[in-house]
């Protein structure tokens, strides 16, 4: 189990940075371009029409060429494409949520559109980003059970082994473990994301605002 643990957790650890990597940079390209913004959006929204064993199955044809189409790396494709939407489409909202007062106080005082850009909106923008972080994330958890199906490994082994056995504890252990791999991570972005937020837009509870 130990092991099957440590190899999910490293194909979630391995496609969700990639996806990061990517999706960030877009949410931003995107952020003052509306109509390339709906394009990026819809195309991404197509790939989350796609059944996840579907797209395991994709990914396994189109690397079979290339000597890559099982093992790690069609899970690791699989599942950074399926964590673009969350991360793109939070990330666009969030730059363009800033109020535009804000921005215009920011150009009043002689920022530059890139100063205004990592000095005003990232900031602003950091816990509705950081919110598709997390829903990638435990999103990822959850679709990564199906590695084990292109020799990826991971806890899928034990929940489709406990199906083709009958086996309803292999399944409901399996199945236990990835639920609490998802929330441990979930809330272990939530604390990260306590961190990255600047204190200004932290909410203060109500009992420490009356001491």
């Amino acid at each position: 189990m130990l092991l099957q643990f440590l190899q999910h957790l490293k194909v979630v650890l391995l496609s969700i940075p990639f996806s990061i990597i990517i999706s960030v940079p877009i949410g931003f390209f995107i952020s003052g371009k509306p109509k390339l913004a709906k394009i990026i959006i819809y195309i991404c929204s197509i790939l989350m029409t796609i059944p996840s064993l579907a797209l395991f199955g994709i990914m396994v044809v189109v690397l079979a060429p290339v000597k890559l189409g099982i093992g790690i790396t069609p899970a690791i494709l699989a599942i950074m494409m399926y964590s673009l939407l969350p991360i793109i489409r939070n990330t666009y909202a969030a730059l363009n949520s800033v109020s535009p007062r804000m921005i215009e106080a920011a150009k009043g005082i002689g920022l530059t559109g890139q100063q205004i850009l990592f000095r005003i909106k990232l900031p602003l923008s950091i816990p509705v980003i950081m919110a598709g972080v997390r829903n990638a994330i435990v999103l990822g958890v959850s679709v990564a059970t199906y590695a084990s199906l292109v020799g990826a490994g991971g806890l899928g082994y034990f929940i489709f082994s406990g199906i083709g056995r009958a086996n309803f504890l292999m399944v409901l252990s399996g199945a236990l473990v990835v639920s609490a791999l998802g929330i441990g991570i979930n809330m272990l972005l939530m604390k990260v994301e306590e961190l990255l937020t600047p204190r200004g837009l932290k909410i203060t509870p109500v009992s420490e605002r009356i001491e």
